[in-house]
């Protein structure tokens, strides 16, 4: 079996290396959800802040997990569904179970929401394990889980890519797959979007969290990936990469205060691809980075590294300190929930997910002390 081993076509190799953890990339998250937070925190002002930092998470996501399969592939001839789907456990349901645990306790006994009154716990749970966030929902769910849409569209499309990523390598057909999976995805949320402005303007919040209106940022993370070679040699010249590193930030720090960013059709179509690119670029730039990050940027680092505890509860710390609205806060409740978002995550960090750390590397001995007695 051949596949594409950065962009080029290679026989599949039986050796492993270690990947180690790129700081660049720890940066790009710590400042993706610190964008995440400021849209939050200060809606009136970073209107489109919130759907930058998404943005970013999807194309590098793509970018990451993508570069997952592609070592399976290299190294086994295969995909292991089951070792992929168990890590992605291991990573992500740890830290969203004690989430949506603390949350069911808060709501049972003080109802600080009204969602116990309002029988939506259960239907809240449901949605939030089963990643159906972003999906038209026979009944309604608490807005506590409102940003776990964006996890929904992830889970959604790692269902899929890698099968079809396996096919496209058997056959080498990588182009064929990029482009035909960024044209099913741009085709529905046209059709979606136009169906909305004739139909149901008000539907806005549905259309904007549907898996296919910002999907196409996973396919583009992916498609770097792919094409890795050929793309960092595109920015090989260090002036090239500081112009565009900062044209880049400039961008998306500009698409931040886009206003409307959420309801309005001119950003899904022209705003949203240009914050891929953007991104696409700053994907690059900090996989493609050889030395370590100035010490400057370790805050951001750090930040990163939590990122996904931080975005799971900044959102609804905001709602349970202001009385479950996230209009027009008082400074004193926006910082509050910062530094109590903070502190939750560094927690989550430190307990939950350090044990799905843990639970992931015995799966993995496991596995590996199992594989020379079947082989045998």
């Amino acid at each position: 079996m051949t596949l594409l081993a950065s962009g080029t076509v290679a026989t599949a190799s039986p050796q492993t290396t270690a990947r180690p953890r790129l700081d660049g990339l720890d940066v790009l998250r710590g400042a993706a959800v610190g964008a995440v937070l400021l849209g939050h925190s200060w809606p009136a002002i970073f209107q489109g802040a919130g759907i930058v930092g998404v943005i970013v998470f999807f194309v590098l996501s793509g970018y990451l997990i993508t570069g997952v399969l592609l070592r399976d592939v290299e190294q086994h001839r295969k995909i292991r569904y089951g070792r992929f789907y168990a890590h992605r456990a291991f990573r992500l349901l740890p830290a969203l179970t004690l989430f949506l645990g603390v949350y069911a306790v808060v709501e049972l006994t003080a109802d600080v929401l009204g969602d116990r009154t309002k029988g939506l716990i259960g239907y809240t749970l449901l949605a939030g394990f089963g990643y159906l966030k972003d999906l038209p929902l026979p009944f309604d769910v608490s807005l506590a889980i409102g940003p776990l849409w964006t996890l929904a569209v992830e889970e959604q499309f790692y269902l899929i890519w890698p099968a079809l990523l396996v096919l496209a390598l058997r056959k080498n057909r990588q182009g064929r797959l990029v482009g035909w999976s960024a044209a099913v995805v741009l085709l529905f949320m046209t059709a979606s979007v136009l169906a909305m402005l004739n139909f149901a303007p008000h539907l806005h919040s549905l259309v904007y969290a549907l898996p296919t209106t910002w999907g196409l940022g996973l396919i583009v993370g992916s498609a770097l990936r792919l094409y890795r070679v050929h793309v960092f040699g595109l920015f090989a010249g260090r002036r090239l990469r500081l112009v565009a590193l900062l044209a880049s930030a400039l961008l998306l720090a500009g698409l931040g205060f886009f206003p409307k960013a959420n309801e309005t059709p001119f950003f899904f179509f022209v705003g949203g691809p240009l914050a891929m690119a953007a991104a696409a670029v700053l994907v690059v730039l900090a996989a493609s980075r050889t030395r370590g990050m100035p010490k400057w940027t370790r805050p951001v680092q750090v930040l990163g590294t939590v990122s996904y505890a931080v975005y799971l509860w900044n959102y609804p710390v905001i709602l349970w300190l202001n009385g479950g609205s996230t209009a027009d806060l008082p400074p004193l409740v926006a910082w509050s929930a910062i530094l109590a978002t903070l502190l939750l995550a560094a927690i989550s960090w430190h307990t939950v997910e350090r044990l799905g750390r843990i639970a992931r590397g015995r799966f993995d001995e496991h596995q590996s002390a199992r594989r020379p007695a079947a082989i045998s």
